[in-house]
């Protein structure tokens, strides 16, 4: 259990990476709306999977 939730907090470091990458003046510039996009989704879904594995683990006992 415990592993799993430091997958899923890397998992949404991750989106934040994608959100702050910087692809300006590169050939993945015109995928920079995509990236933002998929960054926040995985931040999101992934900070609330941390938040509801928290909330069980500390409920649970």
């Amino acid at each position: 259990m415990q592993n799993s939730i430091l997958l899923f907090f890397v998992a949404m470091l991750t989106g934040f990476a994608f959100i702050h990458l910087p692809v300006a003046g590169t050939i993945f510039s015109r995928f920079e709306p995509t990236l933002d996009v998929i960054g926040i989704v995985t931040a999101l879904v992934f900070a609330i999977v941390v938040i509801w594995k928290a909330l069980q683990l500390l409920f649970k006992g």
